[in-house]
C-alpha cells in the first residue's frame, strides 16, 4: 500500500517462514527478540506491538516479547534502547512521537532520528478530535466558538509533551485561534480516560483508539485530521472541510540500534513486510482506519523519517514548542 500521509491487529492463518528469510537473526543470540515500546499498555503503539508478536515470531523463527518502558514521551525507552546490542535481538517499535516529534521539540534533545537504524515503516494512521460529550458542540466550528468563550479555561489531554498528538493539537489550536491548556499524560490510555470522565475537554488520538468510545457515547468525535474522510467513519468531516487547514497523524516504525548490519536490517524488514502483507492483517488495520504498509524497507523508512522532520520542525519553531 502507499506510504503517503493520506493515507491493532490480528494476523490471519499462520505463514511458515522460509529458512533463507532469517539467516541474520539465526546467527544472533538465538533467544527471544525483545520489542521495546515507549508507552504503557493500552495505547495504540503498545497494541500494535502486541498484535505483531505471534506473526513476527512465525516469520523470524524466534520468540518475540514486548517490553514496555514508558516515560517522557518515549525518551525513557529510547535511552534504554540505544544501549542495547545491535545484533537484531532488541528492536524498537516507534511511533511518530518517539521517532520525530520528541527529538525535534526539545532544545537539547537526548537523541536524534539519525541515532537509529531504521528497518521499516509499518503503518500510518490519521488523528481524530474527540470531545467529552458534555461539551456543547457538534462540529469543529461550534467547538472553536465554545472554546473562545471559555477564555483559556478549557484543557486537552495528550499522550505526553513533545508527542505527535501534542504537536497536532497545538497546530490545530493555532489554526483555530484558541487558547487551551495542555495536560500531558504518560500515554494515550490515561489521557483518554480523563477526557471521558471530564477532567479535560478533549483529546486527539487515532481512530482505532477513539472510535469505540465514540460509538458507545463516552466521547464525541467531531473531526478527523486526515486529508479525506475515512472509510470506517465517513460521516465525520475533516478539519479542512470545516475551515481549518490542519492534517496530522501518527505512524509506526521498526528500528534497530545503530550499528546493526545491513543483513540484520534486511532480514527483519523482509519478515515484517510479510507480516504486514497478510490479508487478515490488512483487513484488521483497515477496519481501524490504519493504512498498513508492506512495501517498506530500511532506505524508505529512513527517507520517511527525514520527510517528517522537515515537515514538523518549522511548525515546532513557529509555535514555540520547545522543552
Amino acid at each position: 500500500m502507499t506510504t503517503t500521509r493520506r493515507d491493532v491487529l490480528f494476523g490471519g492463518a499462520a505463514l511458515l517462514a522460509a529458512p533463507l528469510a532469517r539467516p541474520a537473526l539465526a546467527q544472533g543470540r538465538g533467544g527471544p527478540v525483545r520489542l521495546v515500546v515507549g508507552f504503557p499498555p493500552g495505547g495504540s503503539g503498545d497494541l500494535f506491538a502486541r498484535f505483531l508478536v505471534d506473526p513476527l515470531r512465525e516469520e523470524l523463527g524466534r520468540p518475540v516479547i514486548v517490553e514496555n518502558r514508558p516515560g517522557a514521551g518515549g525518551v525513557t525507552a529510547v535511552e534504554y534502547f540505544l544501549r542495547q546490542p545491535a545484533d537484531g535481538s532488541v528492536l524498537m517499535m516507534h511511533t511518530g512521537s518517539s521517532a520525530v516529534a520528541g527529538p525535534i521539540s526539545r532544545r537539547n534533545p537526548p537523541y536524534t532520528p539519525d541515532d537509529f537504524a531504521w528497518i521499516a515503516l509499518l503503518s500510518i494512521a490519521p488523528f481524530a478530535l474527540a470531545l467529552n460529550p458534555r461539551i456543547p458542540a457538534r462540529d469543529l466550528k461550534e467547538f472553536v466558538a465554545y472554546a473562545k468563550a471559555q477564555n483559556g479555561r478549557l484543557s486537552y489531554s495528550s499522550a505526553g509533551i513533545g508527542t505527535t498528538v501534542h504537536l497536532a493539537a497545538e497546530a490545530l489550536n493555532d489554526a483555530a485561534g484558541i487558547e487551551v491548556q495542555h495536560v500531558p499524560y504518560q500515554g494515550s490510555g490515561p489521557a483518554i480516560t480523563d477526557t471521558i470522565n471530564g477532567t479535560v475537554a478533549y483529546n486527539i488520538e487515532t481512530y482505532g483508539t477513539l472510535l469505540p468510545h465514540h460509538r458507545d457515547g463516552a466521547l464525541r468525535i467531531i473531526a478527523t485530521l486526515a486529508e479525506t474522510r475515512t472509510e470506517i467513519a465517513p460521516e465525520i468531516p475533516t478539519a479542512k472541510e470545516q475551515g481549518y487547514d490542519v492534517s496530522a497523524g501518527t505512524y509506526n516504525l521498526l528500528a534497530a540500534p545503530n550499528g546493526a548490519s545491513r543483513e540484520v536490517l534486511d532480514s527483519v524488514s523482509g519478515a515484517i513486510g510479510r507480516v504486514m502483507a497478510r490479508p487478515a492483517m490488512q483487513a484488521q488495520l483497515s477496519a481501524l482506519g490504519i493504512n498498513g504498509i508492506s512495501s517498506s524497507n530500511p532506505d524508505r523508512a529512513k527517507a520517511f523519517v527525514a520527510s517528517e522532520v522537515a515537515r514538523w520542525t518549522p511548525v515546532v519553531r513557529r509555535l514555540g514548542i520547545a522543552l
